[in-house]
């Protein structure tokens, strides 16, 4: 995976945990945005109208056409993180030598609501920037479609980056001791002034190869940007009974399920919800989407 994503190692490998810890505690500047962020995204989640608002500028800006109700997008966001993000993540992290629990932590701690919204939606455009920036992302075209639905996210973005080459940003200790790719913020900033100079770029294709399993692979494809995710949501047939099964069994394999080995529910993306030519062009040449794993779960 490194050398096909071309990944340099993170210059705070081999330091010490302790000291790492407090890289992300942070002043009271710091907490005062996290906890003012927390708020926000609190308010959103109360009402969810507001992430409705935002997914309807993102369609009238024409980075989706799909406009999936709350449950939908809620269970695809399950299944975003479940069967993309972090099988993805998780590969990656083993070839960097980045321990998965102990950097999630601080990652949680360096700033709450970029561990809390699985949508994306629900976050303000300060959290949508400190994700992009602590974490690494093969292409963030998905986020900074979601920043275009905040008014000046990307203007804010693109000075954040210039601040962290200057060494003045306000986070700038906490994001340099997550950002898990050495060269990551070179190449972001270069994919900011992409984006607002055309932000209907395409997403960059995954490169053939990255991982061995199709079905990740496929799911990859499929939610590399909002218009793929909102037209796989809107496939789903689920309701609000769903969303509570989905995230119950994320609770369950992500702490039981995880220690004993043991998952329960949907074992891959359901094929039928993704881009017709992308099930051809991941699961075709095997005949896999035939022999696709069964879910244990009854809403599939």
């Amino acid at each position: 995976m490194n050398q096909v994503q071309r990944n340099t190692p993170p210059a705070w490998l081999g330091r010490s945990q302790w000291a790492l810890c407090m890289d992300v505690i942070g002043g009271w500047r710091q907490n005062r945005d996290k906890i003012a962020d927390v708020v926000r995204m609190l308010g959103a989640v109360l009402r969810p109208a507001v992430v409705h608002r935002r997914l309807e500028r993102l369609r009238a800006l024409g980075h989706c056409e799909a406009s999936p109700t709350l449950s939908q997008l809620l269970v695809a966001a399950r299944d975003q993180l479940s069967f993309s993000l972090g099988a993805d993540t998780k590969a990656f992290y083993r070839a960097q030598g980045i321990p998965w629990t102990f950097h999630n932590v601080r990652r949680f701690f360096a700033y709450p609501t970029t561990m809390m919204d699985p949508v994306g939606l629900f976050s303000s455009h300060h959290a949508i920037i400190q994700h992009v920036l602590q974490t690494f992302h093969r292409h963030a075209t998905y986020d900074l479609v979601l920043l275009r639905g905040h008014r000046g996210g990307l203007e804010d973005i693109d000075r954040q980056l210039e601040q962290l080459a200057q060494g003045t940003h306000p986070h700038q200790r906490s994001l340099d001791s997550l950002v898990e790719d050495g060269s990551y913020h070179d190449r972001l900033r270069r994919d900011v002034r992409e984006f607002i100079d055309n932000p209907l770029v395409a997403s960059r294709e995954i490169p053939a190869g990255l991982v061995q399993d199709p079905y990740l692979m496929l799911a990859m494809d499929q939610f590399k940007d909002l218009r793929g995710y909102t037209s796989y949501a809107a496939r789903l047939q689920v309701g609000p009974a769903d969303v509570v099964r989905a995230f119950a069994q994320v609770a369950v394999n992500e702490t039981i399920g995880g220690s004993l080995d043991k998952t329960i529910g949907p074992a891959t993306v359901r094929v039928a919800a993704c881009d017709p030519e992308l099930v051809e062009r991941h699961l075709s040449g095997e005949h896999t989407h035939d022999k696709q794993p069964q879910s244990s779960s009854a809403e599939d």
